[in-house]
């Protein structure tokens, strides 16, 4: 493959461009969301707004982190999910394929262990995050998450949400036990069965993996579940068709928020820059 002599870009990958926007909502105190962009270099802000386009750089590591609310010490939980983040981001983005799964679980394995000791220190009952983590190779996206913070694909008309709640009710869904519409309603749609902070007794936390997403052909979006109890997929859809600018991530925010915006709210938008 050909390369650029002062870049060693490689002339069949197309830059990458990234929209980040969060706000601790119309109803919550703060912000327990935090999100990683190793290529910000910024992390942690009630409310933020931030644009990028990357210069061809083999690999980067995107994440988001949802402090679990209802628990205690939720907001110190997302920092601490984050900053495990920002510290085996190298790791990851070096580690090979074969690899990369292990080493994602190396970083979940680590940030778990960070919040049981954070809990046990604030004498808590229990303190936790989500994350949802992109891992950018090229025009693919390797995707891992734990607990209900999303990954959607959007490509041309069509919008999917790539990972899976690890909530009760998908699990009582899966056992026949809820309808699709009952488990949507359910109070069980927000108790979570997996986060990092769960793995009390450090027997193994083990992340949800993905198949790879191509940015040649959509676009990744990476949220909170501020955004998806909010906005319906159909309407996600709607704003990143009509809005292709460098504000995407923020246009969904404002949508979340019109509608209520009873939690915290994080996107983070991920497409290529076709010329």
């Amino acid at each position: 493959m050909k390369k650029s002599k002062k870049s060693g870009a490689r002339s069949d990958v197309l830059p990458v461009f990234v929209s980040i926007a969060t706000n601790k909502g119309k109803v919550r105190f703060s912000n327990e969301d935090n999100f990683y962009a190793d290529i910000l270099g910024i992390r942690g802000a009630e409310e933020l707004c931030g644009h990028r386009v990357l210069n061809y750089s083999d690999r980067y590591v995107f994440g988001v982190c949802d402090g679990m609310g209802g628990e205690q010490f939720g907001d110190l939980a997302s920092e601490i999910a984050v900053t495990a983040m920002r510290e085996f981001s190298d790791k990851i983005k070096k580690a090979s394929l074969e690899k990369l799964y292990d080493t994602v679980n190396e970083y979940a394995a680590e940030a778990n262990n960070r919040i049981c000791r954070m809990v046990q220190e604030k004498g808590a009952d229990l303190g936790g995050s989500t994350f949802a983590m992109a891992c950018v190779r090229g025009n693919l996206v390797y995707p891992f998450s734990i607990g209900d913070s999303r990954i959607y694909f959007i490509s041309g008309s069509k919008i999917r949400q790539v990972s899976e709640d690890q909530t009760l009710a998908v699990k009582k869904l899966k056992a026949g036990i809820y309808t699709k519409e009952e488990a949507l309603l359910s109070e069980d749609a927000h108790r979570l069965t997996s986060f990092l902070g769960a793995d009390r007794g450090r027997i193994g936390l083990k992340a949800l993996v993905y198949e790879p997403l191509d940015l040649a052909v959509g676009e990744v979006l990476l949220c909170s579940d501020g955004l998806a109890d909010m906005v319906m997929d159909e309407e996600i859809l709607w704003v990143l068709m009509k809005y292709g600018d460098q504000f995407a991530a923020q246009h969904l925010v404002e949508l979340a928020l019109a509608r209520g915006g009873i939690d915290n709210i994080t996107c983070i938008v991920i497409r290529s820059v076709k010329s």
